[in-house]
């Protein structure tokens, strides 16, 4: 048996280590997920979109020739204006002249015999079948006269249209083989280009709507901005294209402002009244392999996730045509380890960082 100043010792020790163990530690509190969110409500707006493309002469005709020859002249130089039959080129036409005397002889020919047979029947010296030969071979003479008469019109070249000489393809001297080009015109009184517009801006821009195109040639040494014209839709393309989801607009400028040419740059402004849009700040838009989609939470400050059908960019906005509701609250900063189901505090920006900060 102890002793009982032992027992009293051993007492004393076993409450002294006691006292050295440490008191258990507090169970920490998670920091909370701060987010920032918008309301989203309609708003009336006017959307600008702008299209680039380059003008083009509205008609352009290439001329070539239909008979083989030395070209003789060639009257009009680049940049001529010409008028619709105004002669352009003659070609040597020595050869066709002497068919042409040719089939003149035989044709008139064919007429003194068909006159000396036609009077030999009427005192019925001769078959009628020789009439209708002579008959036949009269229309046969008529004919080639008519084609080499056709043939040498060919060597002199009127112009289709009133126009511009835009490139001279030979020259005075050359031979020019049959089907060879040998002038370019252009009508320049008026001009369009070709913008391409995706499908969802397509379909509100009806034609002969007015829009305003910018030209960059015509800026003048006094003016800082660019020259600005009138236009019109004058024709919208009846496909899309799959792979770029665009279609293609033709916009005409007629008449052509003055000094406006083919092959100059121009933007095209199309300025569209929309009521009543929704719209989120781009930089709230998430995106999966399934499409668009935000954050946004509910009553109880509980993230979900919504998937969106978007529309049309507004410089740092974008168009919501389906998928949210007006007030619904969008998560538009706070989005590192976001999850659906999580709880979030809201914070306004400028939050104090003390007590945690809404991640990027």
């Amino acid at each position: 048996m102890f002793c009982k100043p032992y027992i009293l010792l051993f007492g004393a020790i076993l409450m002294l280590a006691g006292c050295d163990q440490p008191p258990p530690a507090k169970a920490r509190m998670p920091k909370p997920h701060l987010v920032e969110v918008l309301s989203v409500q309609p708003v009336d707006i006017e959307l600008e979109r702008v299209r680039t493309g380059t003008l083009e002469a509205f008609q352009t005709i290439n001329i070539y020739n239909q008979e083989e020859g030395i070209v003789k002249q060639i009257l009009p130089r680049e940049g001529d204006t010409v008028k619709r039959d105004d002669l352009l080129i003659t070609l040597d036409d020595q050869l066709l002249s002497a068919q042409l005397q040719r089939a003149r002889a035989v044709r008139q020919q064919a007429e003194k015999e068909l006159q000396r047979i036609s009077g030999l029947i009427k005192r019925n010296l001769t078959a009628r079948s020789e009439l209708t030969q002579k008959e036949t071979d009269l229309a046969v003479a008529k004919a080639d006269e008519q084609v080499i008469a056709t043939r040498l019109g060919y060597t002199r070249i009127k112009s289709p249209i009133d126009g511009v000489v835009t490139a001279r393809h030979t020259e005075p001297g050359n031979l020019a083989e049959k089907s060879s080009l040998l002038l370019s015109l252009a009508d320049l009184s008026s001009l369009r280009l070709k913008v391409d517009v995706s499908e969802l801006l397509l379909n509100q821009l009806p034609p002969e709507m007015p829009v305003d195109i910018e030209i960059d040639a015509l800026r003048s040494a006094n003016r800082a901005n660019s020259f600005e014209v009138s236009g019109r839709v004058s024709r919208i393309y009846p496909t899309i294209d799959p792979t770029t989801r665009s279609g293609t607009l033709e916009i005409s400028l007629n008449p052509a402002p003055r000094g406006a040419r083919p092959g100059q740059f121009a933007r095209v402004k199309f300025q569209i009244a929309r009521q009543q849009v929704l719209l989120l700040p781009f930089a709230s838009l998430r995106q999966s392999d399934s499409g668009s989609y935000v954050y946004i939470i509910d009553n109880d400050n509980h993230v979900q996730i919504r998937p969106l059908q978007t529309g049309l960019k507004a410089g740092e906005q974008i168009e919501v045509l389906a998928g949210l509701q007006p007030g619904e609250r969008v998560i538009t900063r706070g989005f590192t380890n976001l999850k659906a189901g999580m709880p979030v505090t809201v914070v306004d920006r400028g939050t104090d960082s003390q007590n945690g900060t809404a991640s990027p």
